[in-house]
């Protein structure tokens, strides 16, 4: 598929569903990295997927701690939401910088975290120019990106030579 056809698909989907803003929350104070099932987990971690709701602490279960997951793709173990959508860093940001705003972050949504978010092992969190927070591994902050669809899908790895697929 040419690039021009996926930015069109991108521009489309951006206005016909709206903002995609990815949100996610974790206070990890004690974290199992790679647990059996390649999930980063949190003692106390909560969430807001742009639903506006966030998870009480007290009722959470496992699957609700999750913030970052790590998924076998087409390219290999990559970094994805808790939902397995993949996170993707842009070569054009600064180290804990985000330089992807306005356009750029229609089509690449930042996965947002909360200001008070507690950070664990290589993930932190960024402030954006926009006073937003969003997640950064190896302080490269992460993106989704509105092409892919299902779990697992890269469709944004390689994009422009400057987008490629968060890998441990």
């Amino acid at each position: 598929m040419k690039l021009t056809t996926l930015a069109t698909i991108a521009t489309l989907s951006v206005a016909t569903l709206g903002s995609l803003n990815v949100y996610a929350e974790g206070k990890a104070d004690s974290v199992d990295y790679f647990a059996k099932d390649k999930n980063y987990y949190g003692s106390s971690a909560s969430y807001d997927y742009g639903s506006n709701q966030v998870a009480s602490n007290t009722t959470q279960n496992a699957s609700a701690n999750r913030v970052v997951s790590k998924v076998n793709t087409s390219i290999g173990e990559v970094f994805a939401t808790a939902k397995g959508m993949t996170l993707y860093t842009f070569t054009k940001d600064g180290a804990s910088v985000s330089n992807c705003y306005d356009g750029c972050a229609g089509s690449w949504p930042p996965f947002l975290a909360k200001a008070n978010a507690k950070t664990w092992g290589a993930f932190t969190v960024i402030e954006r120019k926009d006073g937003t927070y969003q997640w950064a591994y190896k302080n490269q902050p992460l993106y989704t990106w509105v092409g892919d669809r299902e779990q697992g899908d890269t469709t944004g790895h390689g994009v422009g030579k400057v987008w490629y697929a968060a890998q441990p």
